[in-house]
């Protein structure tokens, strides 16, 4: 599994990029990792293959979260607190999987979630940002005009939740606006009308 914060095109410009190769046979792992590294291309090893495809997958579905507070213009602190409350999501549902924690913190991990939160390259951001500012479903994807992957990995991840009793209240709501009918405005609210908790 080849995952991290990755633009396919700043790739093929040739820009710096860290990555992660993850295999369950170190040998392999190390074999593509010395094909794949090169003058602007850094590649760890990992043994975490199921650390790394989790990363690569929620952040997808936070990412549209983060959009979302953005296309509503609710500011860099709000931002800030959705990638770092999302992490914590990521690293409930990995500690019940089975994941490591290190490589959620790593680069397909906590990498990759700010570079799909923070920039509009990122196909999910987008998404998220267009229906912040009251763009339909419908309309959204087709102004993206390529594949949104978070659409169908929110039900996936909410499937996982369900499945290894973890709360993701972030990917829940994220999830009503995608499946549900539900408004950005009603996600939003019923994220803050949550009740006061403990942080960890």
């Amino acid at each position: 599994v080849l995952s991290g914060p990755t633009f396919a095109g700043e790739v093929a410009a040739g820009l710096p990029t860290a990555l992660t190769v993850a295999s369950t046979d170190a040998e392999l792992a190390a074999h593509m990792a010395r094909r794949l590294h090169g003058d602007a291309m850094r590649v760890y090893t990992s043994d975490d293959v199921l650390g790394v495809q989790l990363g690569g997958t929620v952040k997808k579905v936070l990412a549209i979260a983060a959009g979302i507070t953005d296309g509503m213009h609710f500011g860099a602190n709000s931002r800030a607190a959705l990638i770092t409350r999302g992490l914590a999501e990521l690293m409930r549902l990995g500690d019940a999987m089975g994941a490591r924690r290190e490589t959620l913190m790593g680069l397909s991990g906590v990498g990759d979630l700010i570079l799909t939160c923070t920039d509009d390259q990122s196909r999910n951001r987008r998404l998220g940002l267009a229906l912040g500012r009251g763009t339909d479903l419908e309309a959204a994807v087709a102004e993206i005009g390529q594949v949104v992957e978070g659409f169908n990995t929110a039900r996936e991840v909410m499937q996982l939740a369900r499945d290894f009793m973890v709360e993701m209240p972030i990917s829940e709501q994220v999830y009503q606006v995608l499946h549900a009918g539900m408004s950005p405005q009603e996600a939003v609210h019923n994220l803050l009308a949550r009740d006061i908790k403990s942080e960890c």
